[in-house]
Parts: structure tokens; C-alpha cells; sequence
């Protein structure tokens, strides 16, 4: 039977931050107790057509800390009658202003083991400028909850180059994660995704961010002392302590298989990936027509699959296996892709062995060689 991740998306937020384009949505509580309703009913639909071992979970959005516990509970309960043989890893994200202990003590009890908390910034200005809804010290009050409540198994969401963000904010940030000792770090830098407000003021020239010599410097060195304290880098933007690597992102990261329940929430089974509709209105009609909620649905042939393979792995610091490579794709691929590898030749851009893999600084500058491969 085969092992795979589950992801459940909960597209509530008590806020929408100005760089999001996710699927969530605020201001529409009249909807939560029929989504979940609706939810259930999917996670039942795909009861009645799939034999699997689920062996991760991780509840997204949206903030799932948002909405009632309850409610968590009940999806919990339902995911549950899956055959879960081996649950290595349990998550569910949450973000400052929206937990209490009663929640956390719930979530415990329901076999989570794991706080993904998207904290973005300690910089109560920066926070301001993206549209959070908390401040540093709620973030480091929330943040000594968890840990009270027995969580030991904390990761949280850290942003680069925001608007009133500089090295001294930075610098701040770095000191804190110091004294928090987290298992886990996301430090992402800013993505202007068409749909967000960002997208839109980036294009009206009303969007002041660090130049790319800067933002690529401050990076360089936050690697460097995430390294210092035990944090290493195991992916472009994750750092984790030993043992610590997200085991369920890294499915998706390896192109192991996943189902997803929710609105806009995409899975990969068999070779197969699809994405949920986003919308509330078909998710309902489909849904209580007992059909599945899909939007798009397509085989992933093998050219494509060798492509996303390159892709994510990588994006993790260990790189290509080659060999693994060859067993999988029937090809070698230093000589497939000579001619790309050979156009970054004397420039510190790889290193090959057993594996192939970027340097710190061909990590900078990927996307570079990765536009050639796909």
C-alpha cells in the first residue's frame, strides 16, 4: 500500500497580508461551518475510492488557528479512519493573535506534533507594512506558549526584503532566533505574486524593496549564522535543526505522493496531479453532487517528471543523486545537460560527486540554470 502525505487547506484568515495570493479568504465566518461540512464529505468521497497509508498531515491556508477547534477536531477524526500505520509527522500552521492554550492543548491531544507558526517578522514596522495583524511581542508571547503546552517541534515563517525592512531589522531577527532555538526555519524572500496588493503597487512604482546585491548579501549571511547555531540548510529557504527537515514538504520536494482536501489544495498520486476549485460556490455544488471538487486534473509524463525531479531537488542543498537519476530516468545526466552545466563553467556554480548540486552562490542564482534545463 502505498505511503503518502495529506494536506487539508483552510482558506480562513482573520487578515489578508498585502504580498498573499493564496487561496483565503477574510470577513466570511458564515462560511466556516459549511466548508467544513463539505470537507468532511470530500475526505469521504476519497475514503470510498483510495486505499492508502497516510504516514503526514498538514493542515494549511489560510490560518487554521483561525477557525474553532472544533472544527480541527472533526477533521481529525475524519482523516483518521485512513489507514495510518506510521505517522511521522503531524502539522498544522498557525499564526500569532489566533492561538490560545486551549487550542494548542487540543491539538496536542489530537496527535499534532508539530507548530508551523508564520511569524514573518519581529520588526513591529515591517509587520505593520505587510498587513499583519500582530506584533513582535504577541509572536514571542505565542511563541512561549507553544513550547509551555509541550510542543517540541516548532518551525517558523521569516520574510526577506519587505517594504521598511533593513540590515539592522534583519539583524534583530537573526538575534531572536538565536534566543527562540526554533527546530525549524522558513526564511523566505518576498514573491510579488500577481493577485496579491503588492503585485499591484509594485506595478504603480509605490513598492520600496532592497536592491538584488542587498537582498543577496543579507541572505548569504543569514545562512551563515543559521549554521552557527545548528540550523543547517536543507533546501533554498528551510533550515532545520539534525532530524528536523520537514518530512512532508520534502514530498512534495521528491515527487513522493500526496492527496489534499480543500478548496484550491492540489495532490499527487499515481503520476497524477490535480488542484482543487478555489471557488466556494462549485466546491459546495460538486461536492453535494458527490463528485470531487477537481478543477484540473493531468497525467505527469516522463519528460515532465524528469523535469520537476531536477527542479526540486535542487532546490535541496544535497542536491542530484546521480545514480538515483540514472535509475529513474534511463539517461546520465551530466552528459544529457553538458552543454547547460558547461555555459557556468569557471564559475563556482556546482559541485559534482556522487551527486550533483549548487555551490552557495549557484544557490543564489538557480533560477539561471534552471531556465535552461526546462
Amino acid at each position: 500500500m502505498e505511503k503518502v502525505g495529506c494536506y487539508i487547506h483552510i482558506p480562513f484568515c482573520q487578515k489578508k497580508c498585502y504580498y498573499c495570493d493564496f487561496c483565503a479568504y477574510m470577513n466570511v465566518e458564515t462560511r466556516i461551518d459549511s466548508y467544513i461540512k463539505n470537507l468532511i464529505k470530500e475526505i469521504r468521497l476519497y475514503q470510498d475510492r483510495l486505499s492508502v497509508d497516510i504516514d503526514s498531515i498538514y493542515i494549511g491556508g489560510g490560518t487554521p488557528s483561525y477557525i474553532d477547534p472544533r472544527y480541527i477536531k472533526e477533521i481529525v477524526d475524519e482523516v483518521s479512519k485512513f489507514k495510518i500505520s506510521d505517522l511521522k509527522e503531524f502539522t498544522i500552521e498557525c499564526n500569532p493573535n489566533s492561538i490560545s492554550q486551549d487550542k494548542l492543548l487540543l491539538y496536542r491531544d489530537l496527535g499534532i506534533n508539530r507548530i508551523s507558526l508564520g511569524v514573518q517578522s519581529f520588526d513591529d514596522k515591517v509587520l505593520k507594512a505587510i498587513g499583519r495583524n500582530h506584533t513582535a511581542n504577541i509572536a514571542l508571547n505565542d511563541i512561549e506558549l507553544i513550547r509551555k503546552m509541550g510542543f517540541d517541534n516548532l518551525s517558523f515563517d521569516l520574510m526577506l526584503n519587505l517594504p521598511q525592512q533593513n540590515y539592522k531589522s534583519v539583524k534583530k531577527d537573526l538575534d531572536l532566533v538565536k534566543k527562540i532555538s526554533p527546530e525549524h526555519i522558513s526564511w523566505y524572500s518576498l514573491i510579488l505574486e500577481e493577485g496579491s496588493r503588492f503585485y499591484s503597487l509594485d506595478k504603480k512604482g509605490k513598492l520600496d524593496l532592497m536592491d538584488d546585491d542587498q537582498e543577496v548579501d543579507i541572505f548569504n549571511e543569514i545562512v551563515e549564522q543559521l549554521e552557527n547555531i545548528g540550523l543547517h540548510r536543507y533546501e533554498i529557504s528551510n533550515f532545520a535543526k539534525k532530524g528536523k527537515d520537514s518530512y512532508h514538504n520534502k514530498k512534495y520536494w521528491e515527487a513522493n505522493g500526496y492527496i489534499a482536501f480543500g478548496m484550491s489544495a492540489s495532490g499527487y498520486l499515481t503520476n497524477y496531479r490535480y488542484t482543487n476549485t478555489k471557488n466556494f460556490i462549485q466546491y459546495n455544488d460538486r461536492i453535494n453532487d458527490y463528485k470531487l471538487p477537481i478543477e484540473d486534473y493531468y497525467y505527469v509524463d516522463k519528460a515532465e517528471r524528469e523535469k520537476e525531479y531536477i527542479i526540486f531537488k535542487l532546490r535541496e542543498t544535497e542536491g542530484i543523486n546521480l545514480e538515483e537519476f540514472k535509475e529513474k530516468f534511463a539517461c546520465d545526466f551530466i552528459e544529457k545537460y553538458s552543454k547547460e552545466i558547461e555555459k557556468f563553467e569557471g564559475q563556482n556554480f556546482f559541485i559534482i560527486d556522487t551527486h550533483f548540486k549548487f555551490s552557495q552562490e549557484g544557490m543564489n542564482l538557480s533560477n539561471e540554470f534552471l531556465r535552461l534545463i526546462i
